[in-house]
């Protein structure tokens, strides 16, 4: 027996509320009388994963699955649940099966690409969707996700062109612009113009999905001012890193923060956030519903989203309008597109006055003189002695994604590699244990002028401290361009190794720039590629000033504005208090 829609309208609207018991209470009733009804299972699934019980959401979305063997989302659910029970191999086992049971339907290709795309196996949910698009069974959907794949494995030009190809037959694909704005982002030599008018495309199609937004709220003059953060990445990752020093140093009398976690993943970073943070809420799965419940919860006056246009993106939920100030902060390098998102926090380096407001949706707010503060890790080693007095050869290292790392860049660093004899590369990259990549990367180095016996490519640790460690082995760390680091230049230079980075006319470009003046090594800044080339070998040149560098770096850092937490919660506030008073258009 079905169960009656307004059973199911009365209980989906206690998930919305957050009244999780009275939910699971209703459903567990609804699931005796009715076990056979996927609509229960389904929310259920909602419930479980909402309150963060996976293995029961992994269980509850099978009992759908089962009930719905031929649709492909109810396949999808189970995958994702059983990941985000952090049962890896019994997801892409599932996701396998789903697969071979329907090789010929584009939707069955779907579910094990996601899979391999989330396990970090790019290359081979690139090739699987090449060879399923060989045997005519390609859509959209597929190309989008060939064409993330491409991006993580550092093959810009092929990921650009997937999705042109999905824009020329859906010049409408919301998903589509959403990652060809990002990619972009990555190319060097990018029309800038195109490049804003992508987001502008992407902001209006979103537009469409909701009615009108409401007329914005008036200024807003309490204190104190009531600040939300949205972000999936509030745990082990790099936002993290600068989310930190905001809810540490914040002071409660001017500014209270919330943060609202849309990941998956809880661990001891979320649990210090937490701490920190005056209220924390988990919304997963997200919802724009909850959110603007848990917004009206807390008074929200300012709600600022942390990722743009990256994975598992906030800006959906920006879209109707929920506080009566909304902005983007640092995860992403670039205007996000939407009417509703009223400013970005930049500064005068990565953006200056002029060119830079002009392409951008958003007022610009400049938090000069950097416009992002590193809380450096907790478990942090000490720095080493610089290692190539004893190897007896300079090494420079990248640790940045793949995703910057283009076939120019590799030429760059080929150059670098000639110019000082002897030396050798190591690129490192979470990406890189997948063994697809890890040799793709190889060959493309190869043909870029890399000699194998000259480059080592690294993959993931199992802790931050061995993820540090490795800077032990590097003497320099090289940028990549146009899309610079942001957090392994933070940690490169905490750990001792100099950055040398090359400006370009873009944020991605100039943050390196940015970070590098934060703590006074604007030496280390060149303008074009043969300034870049030249500082690289020039640092190599003189071990003993090099040595010297690396045993002051950490110090340096550490007084510096880049990690003066308590300056820079004051200037973050007052900029916020000063724009939710101001008068609003």
């Amino acid at each position: 027996m079905a169960v009656s829609p307004f059973k199911l309208d009365a209980v989906s609207r206690l998930l919305a509320q957050g009244k999780f018991a009275q939910a699971e209470s209703e459903l567990l009733k609804l699931g005796r009388i009715s076990p056979g009804d996927p609509n229960v299972a389904d929310l259920l699934t909602s419930l479980f994963a909402e309150t963060g019980r996976f293995e029961q959401a992994a269980f509850a979305a099978e009992r759908r699955a089962a009930l719905l063997p031929h649709d492909f989302l109810a396949q999808s659910t189970v995958v994702q649940m059983l990941l985000a029970a952090k049962k890896p191999e019994e997801a892409l086992a599932r996701a396998r099966a789903v697969f071979e049971r329907s090789r010929s339907q584009p939707g069955a290709v779907l579910v094990l690409a996601s899979a391999l795309l989330h396990l970090g196996r790019g290359s081979e949910c690139a090739a699987l969707v090449a060879e399923r698009a060989a045997a005519g069974i390609h859509n959209d959907d597929l190309r989008g996700m060939r064409a993330s794949a491409l991006l993580a494995m550092g093959r810009t030009p092929e990921a650009e062109a997937e999705l042109r190809r999905i824009l020329q037959n859906s010049p409408r694909h919301r998903s589509a612009l959403s990652l060809l704005a990002t990619v972009l982002n990555y190319v060097p030599g990018a029309d800038l113009d195109e490049l804003f008018q992508i987001h502008v495309r992407y902001g209006k199609e979103m537009e469409k999905l909701h009615p009108p937004a409401p007329r914005r709220a008036p200024p807003t003059t309490r204190s104190p001012l009531t600040v939300a953060m949205l972000s999936p990445d509030l745990h082990e990752h790099s936002v993290s890193r600068f989310v930190e020093p905001i809810v540490r140093h914040a002071d409660r009398a001017r500014v209270r923060i919330v943060l609202i976690s849309m990941g998956m993943t809880s661990d001891a970073t979320s649990e210090r956030l937490a701490s920190l943070a005056d209220a924390w809420h988990d919304l997963r799965p997200p919802s724009w519903q909850r959110l603007a419940d848990i917004c009206t919860q807390e008074k929200v006056d300012v709600l600022i989203e942390l990722g743009g246009h990256m994975t598992n993106t906030p800006l959906p939920y920006m879209v109707p309008r929920i506080a009566g100030l909304q902005g983007s902060a640092i995860g992403y390098p670039s205007t996000t597109g939407l009417p509703t998102i009223d400013f970005r926090i930049v500064d005068s380096i990565t953006d200056p006055p002029g060119e830079s407001d002009r392409r951008a949706t958003e007022r610009l707010i400049r938090l000069d003189p950097c416009f992002l503060c590193f809380q450096p890790p907790i478990a942090s080693p000490e720095v080493s002695a610089l290692p190539a007095p004893s190897k007896g050869f300079v090494t420079f290292g990248s640790f940045n994604a793949f995703s910057k790392i283009h076939d120019g860049v590799l030429a760059d660093w080929a150059e670098v590699l000639r110019r000082v004899p002897d030396s050798r590369l190591h690129i490192k990259g979470l990406v890189a244990d997948d063994p697809g990549i890890k040799r793709d990367m190889q060959e493309r180095a190869a043909a870029a002028g890399i000699a194998p016996e000259r480059l080592t490519v690294l993959g993931k640790e199992g802790t931050t401290r061995n993820h540090l460690d490795r800077y032990a082995e590097i003497d320099i760390a090289l940028d990549p361009f146009p899309y610079h680091g942001t957090t392994t230049t933070c940690e490169a230079l905490w750990m001792g190794v100099p950055v040398v980075t090359r400006t370009g006319t873009t944020h991605a470009s100039r943050v390196g720039a940015s970070l590098l003046n934060a703590v006074g090594l604007p030496q280390l800044v060149a303008a074009d590629r043969e300034g870049y080339l030249n500082a690289a070998a020039s640092l190599a040149g003189d071990l003993p000033a090099l040595a010297s560098m690396r045993a002051g770096l950490r110090e340096r850092v550490r007084a510096s504005v880049l990690c003066d937490g308590p300056a820079y919660a004051r200037r973050w506030a007052e900029a916020l208090i000063q724009a939710a008073a101001a008068p609003r258009p």
